[in-house]
């Protein structure tokens, strides 16, 4: 059974504690920020301020659509990213059943990479296998936050492993104490706690 060691929360998600969740061995929360190019999670701002005030590092991730110059400008402005946030793309399936291109994640990655002056992770399942061809050494230079809910997983040729594994969600029940209901959970692949903790925001390349 793979272990948590971080978890990603959005506004629906019921904390009822930050230190439980930092007690049950997490040590980072990665928190939705925005999504397409207007809708802000209302619960990412406060829910900062107490998550990291109970010792977790801090990530914003957004969901994108397909609009990279609007929705790069939007996820900035809201996620206020400082040295030490993480910063990813969730590139998947959107609500309107549209999957956006390689191209176009990649010119998300670039528009804030311009402006943070570090890498994006890119958090992606079956959108990076779908719609990247073959190895790309672009999108391999860039961390990846695997999303696959099975015993063991697979990456798109373009990576050897994730640097973050999310195993568990909603969908399989998963539980972390400090949380109300399920949630996902990740676990960290390749490196000690100590070393994913002293690297966390880093180009990662």
């Amino acid at each position: 059974m793979p272990k948590t060691h971080v978890i990603d929360l959005y506004r629906l998600d019921n904390v009822e504690s930050f230190a439980e969740v930092r007690d049950s061995g997490v040590v980072a929360c990665i928190h939705k920020a925005t999504e397409g190019r207007s809708f802000v999670d209302t619960r990412y701002a406060s829910r900062r301020v107490v998550a990291v005030k109970a010792g977790l590092k801090w990530g914003a991730y957004h969901f994108f659509h397909g609009n990279a110059d609007v929705e790069a400008d939007h996820f900035l402005q809201i996620a206020e990213p400082d040295d030490d946030t993480v910063l990813a793309l969730d590139w998947e399936t959107t609500p309107g059943d549209y999957t956006p291109t390689a191209d176009q994640a990649k010119r998300f990655l670039q528009i804030v990479e311009a402006k943070i002056g570090r890498k994006v992770v890119v958090y992606s399942g079956h959108a990076a296998k779908d719609k990247i061809r073959g190895k790309d050494e672009y999108f391999g230079s860039h961390r990846l936050w695997l999303a696959q809910y099975a015993s063991h997983y697979t990456v798109q040729e373009s990576w050897d492993e994730p640097w973050l594994w999310q195993f568990g969600s909603e969908i399989t029940k998963s539980r972390v104490p400090g949380v109300s209901g399920y949630c996902d959970v990740n676990q960290i692949v390749g490196q000690s706690v100590e070393d994913f903790v002293k690297s966390w925001s880093s180009t990662g390349a």
